[in-house]
């Protein structure tokens, strides 16, 4: 009798382990919860080692210089010439930063500033190249980022460091308001400027028409914009993060991760 109390405790020992290991392997981790970002990883990578993303950015700059070229051509043209570009993933690549977020299962702002400080973001393929090109022909260069202000002499420093031209504080425009809009940077620069090329990754950087729009209303916009697009508009692919991405979640940036997945899968076309 007692042995077959024993074998009885043993095997009821048998299935709950079992039963808590299953159980174990159906719900995520505490660690699989907080790397909520790993959905992430394919456009990381395809950032970092596609070379189709490299061929897009050469095309990118090949067809600014033709453009800018065609421009110049205008003698119509009174004011002093300038192009306006964006800074990251524009002309300067953080896909070290958005890898690091995966890898750490953490998001932005953490490790931000560590990374800015290190001031090691390498240029976007054709980007040097194609900025000392407008400046030796007289255009001058304006960065517009939505970077901190204070963190503006670290990133001339890196631009500095990459070969970038015109690169100081009258060039540089931070974000300096509560807004993310570019739109008042960019009216300021064609005040004085003749802007002949906008260049960026998100579409935002180009017009207010972009500013806090729903994922439907981009697509619109874009639609009727389709002609600015190569002629005045040169845009980059940026896979990683954008509005694109919180348009679909509306902007609100409080939604957990499991409602923002949601949200993604809801947003698929399927047939």
């Amino acid at each position: 009798m007692k042995s077959i109390i024993l074998i009885s405790l043993a095997s009821l020992l048998l299935c709950a382990c079992n039963s808590k290991n299953n159980t174990n392997s159906q719900v995520p981790s505490a660690k699989d919860s907080v790397s909520s970002n790993e959905y992430m990883m394919l456009s990381v990578i395809y950032q970092q080692r596609a070379a189709e993303l490299k061929a897009l950015s050469y095309q990118a700059y090949n067809f600014a210089k033709m453009t800018l070229d065609a421009k110049l051509k205008d003698k119509s043209i009174k004011k002093k010439k300038a192009v306006i570009v964006d800074i990251d993933e524009t002309i300067l690549d953080n896909s070290p930063f958005e890898a690091k977020c995966i890898v750490e299962g953490t998001h932005y702002p953490k490790y931000w500033n560590e990374w800015v400080n290190m001031a090691s973001a390498k240029p976007m393929p054709g980007a040097v190249e194609f900025l000392n090109y407008a400046a030796s022909k007289g255009v001058e260069v304006f960065y517009i980022t939505n970077r901190n202000v204070e963190i503006k002499t670290v990133t001339m420093e890196n631009l500095k460091k990459d070969g970038f031209p015109c690169v100081d504080s009258w060039h540089l425009l931070m974000k300096i308001e509560k807004s993310s809009s570019k739109e008042s940077r960019r009216q300021k620069v064609a005040s004085m400027y003749e802007v002949l090329l906008l260049m960026g990754d998100n579409l935002a950087d180009f017009s207010s028409l972009y500013d806090h729009q729903s994922a439907d209303r981009r697509l619109f916009v874009t639609d009727s914009l389709k002609n600015v697009f190569g002629s005045k508009f040169i845009i980059l692919p940026n896979a990683m993060y954008g509005d694109w991405e919180d348009a679909l979640y509306g902007f609100n940036y409080n939604l957990s991760s499991g409602e923002k997945a949601k949200i993604r899968k809801q947003n698929l076309i399927s047939f």
